[in-house]
């Protein structure tokens, strides 16, 4: 599992918003969202849950706090400021990349402000994360045959060889034992961003999903 720390300056809005779209939309690549605020204002604006309510991606769990508050959930491989005090004040992080994506403070202003504050997040922030974090993104399909595994993004298709190589000489450890003996052939195609493994066997689709959020390969 890879961390993200979300830095603004109230933890009110604009981090809030950001932690829960991450944490929807890009926990099944692996990736678990924080906020915290450099003079947070101790409460999560009406408006910021509303749209998160809308959207659903609120969750009671989710509330302004320090940075001293999120750091036992660390250590953290990417801190992200999005408000420019956050920036100015944002304490060191030895092992994590810190970077700024900036957006307007919607706090204030109508519902409206708010839902474009959500689009904008969506829309430029998830992606540099899933990018700053070498996001694999992997598609399970069944076939007549057994499975076949899609992966693009980040992926290189020397890593997609030496998963194989690992399950057929017994050194994978996220497949079980039973469903390792299910698989009769595994074959890789395609290049680098734009990988397919196809699996030959009375296998499900669900067990191959479970071991690939196992991967140590693929989740490194």
């Amino acid at each position: 599992m890879k961390k993200v720390l979300i830095l603004c300056t109230g933890n009110s809005c604009r981090s809030i918003i950001a932690e829960a779209l991450v944490n929807k939309y890009l926990s099944d690549n692996g990736i678990k969202a924080y906020s915290a605020g450099s003079n947070p204002s101790g409460k999560v604006n009406p408006n910021a849950k509303k749209v998160l309510e809308v959207d659903g991606s609120w969750d009671d769990s989710y509330y302004s706090k320090t940075i001293d508050e999120v750091m036992s959930n660390g250590p953290f491989d990417l801190v992200v400021t999005v408000c420019d005090n956050a920036k100015e004040s944002c304490p060191v992080f030895p092992n994590a990349k810190v970077l700024h994506v900036g957006f307007e403070d919607p706090d204030g202003k109508p519902f409206e402000a708010f839902e474009e504050t959500k689009k904008q997040i969506q829309d430029r922030l998830l992606p540099i994360i899933k990018k700053e974090l070498k996001v694999i993104n992997k598609k399970v399909n069944a076939t007549q045959t057994g499975v076949k595994i899609s992966f693009t993004g980040e992926v290189k298709k020397e890593n997609i060889v030496k998963m194989v190589e690992n399950c057929a000489t017994g050194q994978c450890e996220c497949m079980s034992d039973a469903t390792k003996k299910k698989i009769q052939n595994m074959e890789v195609k395609g290049e680098d961003g734009a990988v397919e493994l196809e699996l030959t066997g009375e296998i499900e689709k669900e067990e191959i999903e479970a071991a690939l959020q196992r991967s140590k390969v693929l989740n490194q």
